[in-house]
């Protein structure tokens, strides 16, 4: 078992208290907790985890394997439902609506970029950019100046004509993060993003997402394992046996610094390096 710093490493806080303001957080999670197995074997998956996410942040969760990481994904998406706690999207407790309620809210608040694309492979990179506003019910003008003034910024221009299997992974990735985007949701979840990408292809989707969030405002909660891509975030929360245990902030650090701290964390709490780049 890793010993515990009586203080935490430089550069490194503890989570702040959640903070009351006029305006809600684009995310607030309130002392979650989720429980898997029976009782005569029971895994706290989640033990009592709090954080929030400001609009216009880009938070990166990292931790070793078990620590909760995609458990705590799976409950904010609405794909799995917490045990107990609260889990709070521009103020609105989706902890509390039924099944109808949470699809519609999904499909207006919540944006997916997942380590495979996940982009329908029949539909070309326009038609899966613009089936995120087409299920909205957008209109078909106003759909397709959206898509081609997305696609511009991201620079897709090239392959919205082209089908999933005649684009690089590269550009799936960034018609995916397109995707995410254009309907302008509170909150974007990133599992993942460069998990199948190679070191090229990964720091340009990396520029994509950090580009997203500076240059369009998207905030942006991603879970990876590699301290590479947690560098371009500017808060890393660190989730270790379903609890939050440190956080750091990259402030003015240059990004090469901010990863030497994220790495000094990483190897302190276990992970694997090898993920790092």
């Amino acid at each position: 078992m890793a010993e515990v710093y009586a203080t935490p490493p430089e550069g490194l806080g503890r989570a702040n208290s959640l903070d009351v303001s006029e305006r809600p957080p684009a995310l607030c999670v309130k002392q979650l907790e989720k429980v898997f197995g029976t009782r005569e074997s029971i895994t706290h998956a989640l033990t009592g985890l709090s954080f929030s996410v400001e609009a216009g942040e880009f938070i990166g969760i990292m931790g070793p394997s078990g620590s909760g990481k995609t458990t705590l994904l799976n409950c904010i998406s609405t794909i799995d439902a917490p045990t107990s706690g609260r889990i709070l999207v521009n103020g609105v407790d989706i902890c509390s609506m039924r099944r109808g309620q949470l699809a519609k809210f999904r499909r207006e608040n919540l944006g997916f970029i997942f380590q495979d694309s996940n982009l329908l492979e029949t539909l070309t990179g326009f038609e899966n950019i613009a089936l995120a506003l087409s299920v909205k019910h957008e209109n078909s003008v106003r759909i397709r100046g959206m898509v081609n003034k997305v696609a511009d910024q991201l620079g897709i221009t090239d392959v919205l004509n082209k089908y999933p299997h005649q684009m690089s992974g590269g550009q799936r990735q960034r018609v995916a993060a397109a995707r995410a985007i254009i309907g302008k949701p509170t909150l974007i979840l990133a599992d993942e993003p460069t998990g199948a990408l190679d070191s090229r292809n990964a720091a340009i989707m990396l520029e994509t997402l950090e580009m997203m969030n500076r240059s369009m405002g998207a905030t942006i909660l991603m879970v990876t394992h590699d301290a590479f891509a947690a560098s371009f975030a500017s808060r890393i929360l660190f989730v270790k046996d379903g609890a939050l245990f440190t956080e750091l902030r990259r402030g003015d650090l240059p990004r090469e610094e901010f990863f030497k701290r994220i790495m000094e964390v990483v190897a302190f709490l276990g992970g694997d390096a090898s993920h790092a780049s």
